[in-house]
């Protein structure tokens, strides 16, 4: 009897490993618009990351990105990293960096022209947002970003990420 709640036992630390495995983030290239490639590894550490996939020709895209930006500028003194990747393909590549700039976006852009990137994470069009905790696991998958999102999102970081250090009252002191 022993024997057997000891292979159950080995058994499901070994699925929970596969199952925490599975769960991570692949560790994608994306390549900004001056043409260097970075590995989304290179955010993670010390802060979580949002990865925004859009597209150019994609409204409800573009009608999503200043709620996203905005929610990034509540979390970034947090530990919130903000990764919008335009999934534009090889043709219409270099009109990405046109379209940034006239609509003036001030978030990091990257590309993902063959939509690689998209489906390692999950995603199968656009808009799509992955958010990952700095240790790399994938706390949320999203299409779209329905009001309710941001609650969700909220909570997830609150578990993920530091306090924020509120300075001491030095008047307290004396």
């Amino acid at each position: 009897m022993k024997r057997i709640l000891l292979c159950v036992l080995v058994l499901l630390m070994a699925f929970s490993a596969l199952a925490e495995k599975a769960r991570r983030a692949p560790d994608v290239i994306l390549q900004d618009l001056s043409g260097k490639k970075h590995k989304l590894d290179d955010f993670l550490g010390e802060e979580a990351v949002l990865l925004n996939f859009w597209a150019t020709w994609c409204k409800p895209c573009l009608a999503e990105l200043p709620q996203i930006e905005k929610f990034h500028e509540q979390w970034e003194e947090r530990g919130l990293t903000l990764l919008t990747v335009c999934i534009d393909d090889p043709r219409t590549q270099k009109q990405v960096k046109p379209f940034v700039k006239r609509h003036g976006f001030q978030f990091p852009v990257y590309t993902d022209p063959n939509q690689k990137a998209l489906r390692m994470m999950g995603g199968r069009g656009v808009p799509y947002n992955v958010l990952i905790a700095p240790d790399g696991r994938m706390l949320d998958l999203q299409t779209g970003f329905p009001p309710k999102t941001v609650k969700r999102w909220e909570a997830l970081l609150e578990k993920e990420l530091p306090a924020l250090s509120v300075p001491e009252d030095k008047s307290r002191e004396n």
